[in-house]
């Protein structure tokens, strides 16, 4: 079988999440008569795991855990459940200078661009597009179990975060999540009260537009200015290497359409020359990059079910025939062989 891991030129899958941003089960487990320090050794981890918020778990650990808590539970939106208890805090410092940002754009765009301060195996971007906003959101570590369930806890996650921003008025336009469709989606309904679509290509939080300008309510300026300093040191220290960087930026543009330097050297606010020359450094090339994101993408639906026609016209091949070919070309083997090797 060859995966994520066997493909040569794969992007490093070390993604890590801090106890944190999980913080919330010990409490619902509790509620639920599920034993904590039992499923944490179902899922390979120490028992004293949250102890402390700023424990660092992997991802794919944290994924274990997730699904062992959602079978000892019986919570088909076990995911929900943890993320419905989850705001702005567990951002840490990004969190609470993003709380305490003079605007809504300006306090997204902090969070989102400070996300791997606490979480390195997921990515935050924000669409505008038609008059609407789209916080969108995708797990990029690969191998991940329960990926619907960490889609649940993000996107509920980044609601109760809009909600906060914008105050009590706000309203989601639309509810986008990459899980098949529960059986009973009176829960999703009630909390996000709001349409929700599911098996989705990306997970979001959709609304107008007209929000992202609107004063954070109840910010502090000075604490914001205060913290300011401290989270811009605190990325600095932490900062990714480049093409890490850009990887982020195609997997959230792959969606939108093509992939195109001009298009990544924009969002990074550099020219497409830079843009070459600081990939000739890492000895890799902006094509390289994008088609193993498209081979992210494309592993990512192949997994969910999607058809091969959906696929082809996500990732912009003219026919799943040049699909096809290309995937073969990169794996080894078609999508079809692939898909039935899982």
């Amino acid at each position: 079988m060859m995966d994520s891991r066997s493909v040569p030129g794969r992007l490093t899958g070390q993604g890590t999440v801090k106890v944190r941003n999980i913080s919330a089960i010990p409490e619902l487990l509790a509620e639920a008569g599920a034993d904590l320090a039992a499923l944490l050794d179902k899922a390979g981890l120490e028992k004293d795991l949250f102890s402390n918020s700023e424990n660092l778990v992997s991802y794919r650990a944290a994924g274990r855990l997730i699904e062992q808590c959602a079978l000892a539970t019986g919570l088909e939106d076990f995911g929900l459940c943890v993320g419905m208890r989850q705001s702005a805090p567990i951002l840490g410092l990004a969190g609470y200078v993003g709380a305490n940002a003079p605007t809504v754009r300006q306090a997204l765009e902090t969070m989102t661009g400070s996300l791997k301060l606490s979480d390195t195996g997921g990515s935050a971007s924000l669409v505008v597009e038609r008059g609407y906003a789209a916080l969108r959101w995708i797990v990029t570590e690969p191998d991940v179990p329960a990926i619907d369930h960490i889609d649940d806890l993000a996107v509920a996650v980044i609601f109760n975060i809009l909600n906060g921003l914008c105050g009590r008025q706000w309203r989601a336009a639309e509810i986008c999540l990459t899980r098949e469709r529960p059986r009973n989606t009176a829960h999703y309904l009630q909390f996000f009260d709001a349409p929700v679509r599911f098996e989705t290509d990306v997970s979001s939080v959709m609304f107008e537009e007209r929000w992202l300008d609107q004063p954070v309510q109840g910010r502090d300026s000075q604490l914001h200015e205060i913290l300011s300093p401290l989270l811009a040191q605190a990325l600095e220290e932490k900062r990714a290497n480049f093409k890490d960087r850009l990887c982020d930026i195609l997997r959230t543009q792959i969606l939108g359409g093509a992939l195109t330097p001009d298009r990544a050297a924009a969002t990074l606010g550099i020219s497409v020359r830079t843009l070459s020359r600081r990939l000739a450094d890492e000895n890799v090339t902006f094509s390289e990059l994008a088609q193993l994101v498209r081979f992210e993408v494309a592993q990512r639906m192949l997994r969910s079910g999607k058809s091969l026609s959906d696929i082809a016209a996500t990732l912009g091949y003219s026919d799943p025939t040049a699909f096809i070919r290309a995937f073969k070309q990169f794996t080894g083997m078609t999508p079809a062989r692939w898909r039935r090797s899982l």
